[in-house]
C-alpha cells in the first residue's frame, strides 16, 4: 500500500490493510518513517502480517526539513510536499522489483505508479478516498506560470482579424546568421501584416540579434515571443493566415491540418525536397533566393508573405491547404495507419 502524504489518507489505508490482514494477508504499508512513526500502533495480533516500510523523502528545495505530512506544512507549503513525494518513484520501483508483491492498492497522488507496476508485472488497485465523481474534476497540476502564458498568446490573437495573422517559426535547430535573421525581420515589417514570431534562442554571445528598434516599431502588430510556443494551438486559431517556415516536416504537417497555407524559407537537411514537394503541390510558396549564392532579401520575404495571405495571385495557395487539410486533418484517416502498423507488427 503507498498512500498519499496526508492523515487523511494514510488512516484510512491503515484500517483497510487491517481488514485484509486479518483476512490473512500479508501487508506491506509504504511510507516516510516520520509518519510511519505517528500511526497507531498495531494490535500485536497484526504485527507479524502488517510490515512497515520507510523510504526516507528526498529533499526539496522549499520543503521545510521535517516536513512529511500535508499536517506539517502550509496550504502553499504543499506543492513542495508533492514534489518530494513524486521524487519516491525510484525507491519505491527498487522496493517493488525485490519484493514482487501479488498487488499493489495506491492512492491519487502517484499518477507515475501504474506505469512502474505494469512494467513489473504486477496488477494495481486505485483505492480512493473521494466519491467517484469528484475524479471528474482532477488532473494533473496546472503550471500556472506556463497558462498564464498561453493565455496572454490566445488574447492576442483574439485581437487580430480573421486570416491577418503570420504565425512564423523555425523548429527548434534551425539557426540564421545575422545577415539571414536581420533580412527576416525587415521582411516581416515590411509586409505590414500582423505577425506572431516564435524566435528561439540559445542564450549564446554568438547568438544572431534582431535588428536595433525592431520590436518597438512593430509594436503592437508583431509579437516576438523568445521561449517555447504552443505551436499546434496557435496554428489553430482562426486569425492566422499563413505560416512562414522552415519546412521541416512536423511543422509542414501541423500547419496544413488546420488549412495554413505556408510560406517556406528552407534551412537545410530535408528542408528543400519538402518545399519543392510542396511548391509542386501548390501548398506552399517557396520564398525567392539568389541563385547564385542562395541569399533571399527582405523584398522577397515580404513580397511572399503578402503574395500568400493578401494576394489575389496568393489565393491558389489559400485554396490548397485548405484541400490539403482534409487529408492532413483526417484523425481517422491516420489512426487506420497506425491499426495496420500494429497490425503487421502484431503477425511478423
Amino acid at each position: 500500500m503507498f498512500p498519499w502524504l496526508a492523515f487523511g489518507h494514510m488512516l484510512p489505508f491503515l484500517r483497510l490493510a487491517k481488514i485484509m490482514a486479518r483476512k490473512g494477508h500479508k501487508i506491506s504499508f509504504i511510507s516516510t518513517p516520520r509518519n510511519i512513526d505517528r500511526l497507531p500502533q498495531l494490535p500485536p495480533s497484526l504485527n507479524s502480517l502488517i510490515t512497515f516500510v520507510k523510504l526516507p523523502l528526498p529533499p526539496v528545495d522549499g520543503l521545510p526539513p521535517a516536513a512529511e505530512a500535508t499536517s506539517d506544512l502550509e496550504g502553499h507549503e504543499i506543492l513542495y510536499l508533492k514534489r518530494a513525494y513524486d521524487l519516491l518513484r525510484q525507491p519505491l520501483s527498487g522496493f517493488l522489483s525485490n519484493s514482487r508483491p501479488d498487488w499493489i492498492l495506491f492512492d491519487h497522488a502517484p499518477f507515475w505508479l501504474p506505469a512502474v507496476a505494469r512494467g513489473l508485472g504486477i496488477p494495481t488497485v486505485f483505492f480512493s478516498i473521494f466519491i467517484a465523481s469528484v475524479l471528474a474534476f482532477t488532473s494533473p497540476p496546472a503550471d500556472e506560470e506556463q497558462d498564464y502564458r498561453t493565455r496572454s498568446i490566445k488574447e492576442w490573437l483574439d485581437e487580430q482579424k480573421r486570416g491577418s495573422v503570420v504565425y512564423v517559426a523555425f523548429g527548434s535547430e534551425a539557426t540564421w546568421s545575422q545577415e539571414e535573421l536581420t533580412e527576416i525581420a525587415n521582411g516581416l515589417e515590411l509586409s505590414g501584416l500582423p505577425f506572431f514570431w516564435v524566435l528561439r534562442t540559445r542564450q549564446s554571445p554568438d547568438d544572431s540579434k534582431l535588428p536595433e528598434g525592431f520590436e518597438d516599431r512593430t509594436k503592437g502588430r508583431g509579437v516576438v515571443w523568445k521561449e517555447w510556443a504552443p505551436q499546434v494551438k496557435i496554428l489553430c486559431h482562426d486569425s492566422v493566415g499563413g505560416f512562414l517556415t522552415h519546412s521541416g516536416w512536423s511543422s509542414v504537417v501541423e500547419g496544413l491540418q488546420f488549412g495554413r497555407p505556408l510560406v517556406l524559407l528552407i534551412c537545410y537537411n530535408d528542408q528543400g525536397l519538402n518545399a519543392k514537394l510542396l511548391q509542386q503541390k501548390g501548398a506552399g510558396y517557396l520564398v525567392p533566393r539568389d541563385e547564385r549564392d542562395g541569399r533571399f532579401t527582405r523584398d522577397s520575404v515580404a513580397d511572399s508573405l503578402r503574395t500568400v495571405v493578401l494576394g489575389e495571385e496568393g489565393e491558389i495557395y489559400r485554396i490548397k491547404a485548405m484541400e490539403m487539410k482534409e487529408l492532413f486533418g483526417d484523425r481517422e484517416k491516420h489512426d487506420s495507419y497506425v491499426h495496420d502498423l500494429l497490425g503487421y507488427l502484431e503477425t511478423n
